[in-house]
């Protein structure tokens, strides 16, 4: 039977920022970490909340939204990813709420062991620097997107992120209205431009799963172009 100690050590190694922490110092960690499970639906920790430290995905999705923007959408949360690093630096509470899309398993990471290997192995504050800043990147390119693109080209942008590279799949990782609120608009104008991808050639969709036929010229759509 595996320990929650086993369940966040395994979570843990599979987070970017972790990647070439020794195992055992990855194991103390875990140690001092718990495993929390949330239900779908379920709020995690509303706006205003001070996080106990640093939340990790192990399965499910996590959504942060933005009560006071209509609810939207800054960000989905999904197996190996983080949330909560302001904990670690300002000791300050959510501006967003958290909740659970699915159900979720959470390894919550206390700041001051965290803290404590920052000043320990300088590789690993490289990592969670990369990791903050690819994160400040993603919400720059995002504002852009809002600020300065229309409804088609986000969502051309969107689902062409979504799929790896060579592969020719996108998988919503939530239903269309949380999608939606992600992108910035309405839900009838997300099925409307997805109805209207289908009819150009661009794609083909199967409930969550979007196969893109032609992914140059969505690319181009994403641009601006036709």
């Amino acid at each position: 039977m595996t320990t929650n100690g086993g369940v966040a050590a395994g979570v843990l190694a599979n987070l970017p920022m972790f990647r070439c922490t020794p195992r055992a110092r990855l194991e103390q960690l875990a140690r001092q970490a718990r495993v929390q499970h949330a239900h779908r639906g379920e709020l995690i920790a509303p706006a205003g909340e001070r996080l106990p430290g640093l939340l990790a995905v192990g399965y499910g999705l996590v959504k942060l939204s933005l009560k006071s923007a209509n609810g939207k959408v800054l960000r989905l949360v999904g197996p190996g990813e983080t949330f909560g690093e302001a904990v670690l630096f300002l000791n300050q509470p959510m501006v967003a709420e958290a909740s659970a899309l699915s159900d979720t398993l959470l390894v919550v990471l206390p700041a001051a062991p965290l803290l404590e290997l920052i000043d320990r192995d300088p590789g690993f504050a490289r990592a969670l620097l990369a990791s903050v800043c690819q994160r400040m990147h993603a919400l720059i390119a995002d504002f852009e997107a809002a600020t300065a693109h229309g409804a088609r080209e986000r969502l051309a942008a969107y689902l062409d992120a979504l799929a790896e590279p060579g592969s020719a799949v996108a998988e919503l990782p939530a239903a269309k209205t949380v999608v939606a609120a992600r992108l910035g608009v309405a839900k009838e104008t997300l099925s409307r431009l997805l109805r209207q991808f289908a009819l150009e050639g661009l794609i083909s969709v199967q409930r969550r799963s979007i196969r893109l036929l032609d992914r140059e010229r969505l690319a181009a759509a994403a641009r601006g172009g036709k």
